[in-house]
């Protein structure tokens, strides 16, 4: 029983120095700039095949944005919680939900892109419940962008993925 006792004993002084020696050390990063792209800052949407000015069910715009907590590094893990605010404005929508396919380029201290990364945020348009109709919505979505770079993030671009079809559209 004694050497039971005493083998537990070091197991569990050994299991608790061995976890210990493990803590990864989480340290508070200053966010980067926020920038909208340009050329990418408004998404227009259809629930057909092929979109044309007749079909249009929504145009959204980015509007601001917010860090809703604080940027974080665990060693080469940046860690980095963004609040996007949308104004979704309804042209002739078919149903509430919409769908918006959102990118982030991150670009370190001499503007060369670090990462990309991909989104699609889910939400709904806003409707009158006194006269049936769709109303102009500001949609705020969050995002945690994280990535693993030795390079500080300088900035951050938001945009729309937008194919050939909207940027015509749009421009």
């Amino acid at each position: 029983m004694k050497n039971i006792l005493v083998f537990l004993l070091i197991l569990f002084c050994v299991s608790c120095s061995s976890s210990s020696n493990n803590k990864k050390s989480t340290k508070s990063v200053i966010c980067p700039q926020v920038l909208y792209a340009s050329e990418h800052n408004k998404y227009l949407d259809t629930d057909k095949d092929l979109i044309t000015l007749d079909n249009i069910t929504f145009k959204a715009n980015l509007n601001n944005h917010a860090f809703n907590k604080t940027c974080t590094k665990t060693d080469d893990i940046t860690s980095i919680p963004l609040d996007i605010l949308f104004i979704i404005k309804p042209l002739k929508p078919t149903s509430s939900e919409i769908t918006l396919p959102v990118y982030s380029a991150l670009l370190d201290n001499e503007k060369n892109i670090i990462d990309i990364q991909y989104f699609s945020l889910s939400g709904n348009i806003n409707k009158d419940f006194d006269n049936e109709n769709y109303m102009e919505t500001e949609l705020s979505k969050s995002i945690n962008i994280i990535t693993k770079t030795k390079v500080p993030v300088s900035k951050i671009i938001l945009g729309f993925m937008l194919d050939k079809n909207r940027k015509e559209l749009l421009n």
